[in-house]
């Protein structure tokens, strides 16, 4: 069944072959959902997921740093970070190199949750090698990696 009948119902050519801004589509969407079902059982969506992951990694960001390794828009951004500053899971501090500016952090109640998000999506995830089988899911990790790296390889 083509891509386009599966995300839409509507027929599609019987000559046209899926593209892969089509197949990306569909596919993201599909594991999306699956993914934001799972942390939604345990009070999180899959944009505040993303943040945590994203603070977790390092010593702080920036908002344009998160908002850039996100693909999120400035007020986005704003809007997820100010919901974790509220429910104690990251805090602010001023950027010690420019006092202009202004980093964010995951707290220690923030890294307990998101060690806890990190088992419910890797137990998903799991679920979904095994429904697909181990191999093609690493085959597209490994093809999806090199698609999101920058262009040059840096």
């Amino acid at each position: 069944m083509a891509v386009e009948q599966q995300a839409t119902g509507a027929p599609a050519p019987a000559s046209a072959a899926p593209s892969l801004v089509e197949l990306l589509t569909v596919v993201a969407r599909r594991v999306a959902r699956g993914v934001t079902a799972v942390l939604a059982e345990d009070g999180a969506t899959l944009d505040s997921y993303r943040v945590m992951r994203a603070l977790g990694g390092g010593p702080g960001r920036t908002m344009g740093e998160l908002g850039a390794a996100l693909c999120l828009p400035a007020p986005t951004a704003t809007r997820l970070v100010d919901g974790l500053v509220d429910a104690a899971l990251a805090y602010r501090l001023p950027d010690p190199g420019d006092g202009r500016r202004v980093r964010v952090h995951l707290s220690a109640r923030g890294r307990t949750r998101l060690d806890r998000l990190e088992a419910l999506v890797a137990a998903h995830e799991a679920a979904l090698a095994a429904e697909l089988g181990a191999e093609r899911v690493g085959a597209l990790v490994a093809a999806l990696t090199a698609l999101a790296a920058p262009p040059g390889g840096s």
